[in-house]
């Protein structure tokens, strides 16, 4: 293709040099560039008057202490609302289930739950009323309510589960000293019927 494409062109050099721009062109071409230059008119601008802004010190100040008024209302309404019951606002935040924040709680709960209502059938059994836990309790629902908000979540499950054990423990106390007082009415009958 190349070789034909050259041939090509040799055969016709002739031909392709009549088109070749005649030598006192390019003269021309910047002769006519300085004759436009000479006669360009350069459209004169019409000169725009400066508007002057007077600025009184009144009238800055005054909107300087609107501004700074807005600013602290702004700020205030913002620390108000904050520092409103933090449990409401908590209790508004609240849409998550706690099982999908702390799987974890489920466990421990029906760990320790299970055990202590045990032990609390047991006290019914030997004559024991109704126990209650009115502070482990509270406490226990506190801990509950810092799940959502606390970061380190290893700590207060931690601390539900020693809330749940410390229960057992009591419960487990208080069964001791109930068998501790029917074994000794037991023994004191047993002495008496003996003698």
């Amino acid at each position: 293709m190349k070789d034909r494409l050259k041939d090509f062109v040799q055969a016709h050099r002739e031909e392709f040099d009549s088109f070749a721009p005649r030598p006192d062109l390019w003269q021309d071409i910047a002769a006519e560039l300085q004759a436009e230059e000479k006669n360009r008119i350069v459209p004169v601008e019409e000169e725009k008057e400066a508007k002057i802004i007077s600025l009184n010190w009144h009238q800055a100040w005054k909107y300087a202490a609107a501004i700074a008024l807005l600013v602290m209302v702004a700020f205030s309404a913002r620390y108000y609302m904050n520092s409103q019951d933090p449990s409401a606002a908590m209790a508004s935040a609240q849409p998550v289930p706690l099982e999908k924040i702390a799987p974890e709680v489920r466990q421990i709960e029906t760990k320790y739950v299970q055990v202590i209502e045990q032990k609390k059938s047991e006290l019914k059994a030997m004559g024991m009323g109704q126990v209650r836990f009115t502070e482990l309790d509270s406490a226990y629902n506190e801990l509950k309510k810092e799940l959502y908000t606390t970061p380190n979540k290893e700590v207060l499950l931690q601390a539900m589960s020693d809330n749940l054990k410390m229960r057992i423990a009591l419960l487990n106390q208080q069964l001791e000293v109930l068998e501790n007082r029917s074994n000794d009415k037991k023994a004191a009958r047993h002495e008496t019927t003996n003698i």
